[in-house]
């Protein structure tokens, strides 16, 4: 899951609805356990509203396969998760579209005349297919053109469209309706309680099974639970940036306000982009970057986190980086015959979260599946988040991906 910010943010969300393609119809399935025996997905599950999901969900938003072979690839991943059980996926209607195709979109919510036949929505989309019998999440992005709770409905109507199901197992508010652009003039518009109402709508019109937010702070979290309330509509989600590595800026007290006012939290993010695997290596992201399959800002901000430095998004990190907290992880780990992923995963879980990971890979969909069926003792949670208070900084993402910019 992706908070833009920045160049690629602003134009991410300053992009009107996206085109509606002819869906392929399905009926929505909830909370459907793998029929394959032996996977702890199927036993390890939570609760969120009306939804029985495995403590673990997949997010989507690098399923945009560009070639045949990323699209074979994506969709043997998909299958994989589903035949184990992890049968929870998450995406949002801006998924799959790139800053600069959204030129077009951006502008043309602007009022300008321009294309504006590309505007996102291609994850929804592949859902349709990869997706085909699992629980899907998706997202609605506040911009400032959207205006009335009319704009909510409208817009989950499109994602049931792109979707290829006539109601969503769980719609989110994207974020805090945060993108004002005449901030600076003094003028601000906020259309949170709009955007409310407008879940309001899609519940109750059946639109909608299960309604959520996403980089709402604790303060929020509860005006919003309440406005819902009143209108007898249950908020049951909130999906937060949360892992060993971010808990400072408000992300854990946010979860624990979650966990009060009985409002689950999803925590995407859960490994820091790969940070808490304990396979990420500086050397190996310069090389990617020469490839190009890194952006130079990320590897950049990945590689401050593992060596130390300053700068760009992670800012001042002080030397050797993460590499404390990776010992201390990589020490429950062997402990527990588990990987450190699994344990950074299972950490999460034992705060009361459902982590929201990606997976890229059947391996990396096995290695997370190893995350479930077992929870750490209460000495080791501790243990890991002394390691992880020493560390004298917070994980704020990398490039323009970052944790801080919307929650």
């Amino acid at each position: 899951k992706v908070p833009c910010t920045m160049a690629a943010g602003f134009l991410l969300q300053f992009a009107s609805a996206p085109a509606v393609v002819a869906p392929r119809r399905h009926p929505a399935v909830v909370g459907r356990a793998s029929t394959i025996g032996g996977t702890p997905a199927v036993t390890d599950r939570t609760a969120v509203g009306t939804l029985s999901l495995p403590s673990l969900g997949i997010g989507t938003i690098a399923w945009n396969g560009k070639t045949e072979e990323d699209k074979a690839r994506i969709a043997g991943v998909a299958a994989a998760a589903q035949a184990r059980g992890l049968d929870f996926f998450d995406t949002a209607e801006r998924y799959g579209a790139s800053p600069l195709s959204l030129i077009p979109a951006a502008l043309a919510g602007l009022g300008l005349p321009v294309d504006k036949s590309y505007l996102g929505g291609d994850c929804e989309s592949n859902l349709a297919e990869w997706g085909r019998g699992a629980t899907v999440a998706t997202k609605f992005t506040p911009t400032p053109w959207r205006r009335q709770a009319s704009d909510v409905v409208d817009a989950a109507r499109g994602s049931c469209e792109r979707l290829g199901v006539d109601s969503i197992d769980l719609y989110q508010l994207h974020m805090p309706d945060i993108i004002q652009p005449f901030r600076a003039f003094g003028v601000v518009d906020r259309k949170d309680e709009i955007y409310w109402d407008g879940l309001a709508e899609a519940y109750k019109s059946g639109l909608v099974r299960n309604v959520g937010v996403s980089n709402y702070g604790g303060a929020l979290l509860e005006r919003a639970q309440e406005h819902l309330a009143r209108q007898g509509v249950p908020l049951v989600s909130n999906q937060i940036a949360f892992n060993l590595l971010c808990r400072r800026e408000g992300s854990l007290a946010t979860l624990e306000k979650g966990n009060e006012l009985g409002v689950r939290t999803l925590a995407y993010y859960p490994l820091a982009m790969g940070l808490l695997t304990g396979k990420l290596a500086a050397r190996n992201l310069r090389q990617a970057v020469l490839e190009k399959r890194v952006s130079p800002q990320r590897a950049a901000d990945l590689c401050r986190y593992l060596e130390g430095g300053s700068g760009g998004t992670a800012g001042d990190i002080p030397r050797n980086g993460v590499l404390p907290l990776l010992e201390a992880v990589s020490d429950v780990a062997a402990a527990r015959s588990k990987t450190p992923a699994q344990v950074a995963l299972n950490w999460v879980m034992c705060k009361g979260a459902i982590p929201v990971g990606g997976a890229s890979s059947v391996s990396q969909v096995e290695d997370n599946l190893g995350a479930l069926g077992w929870r750490l003792e209460p000495s080791e949670v501790g243990q890991l988040d002394a390691a992880a208070d020493d560390l004298p900084f917070d994980f704020k993402g990398a490039g323009f991906q970052t944790t801080d910019s919307k929650f």
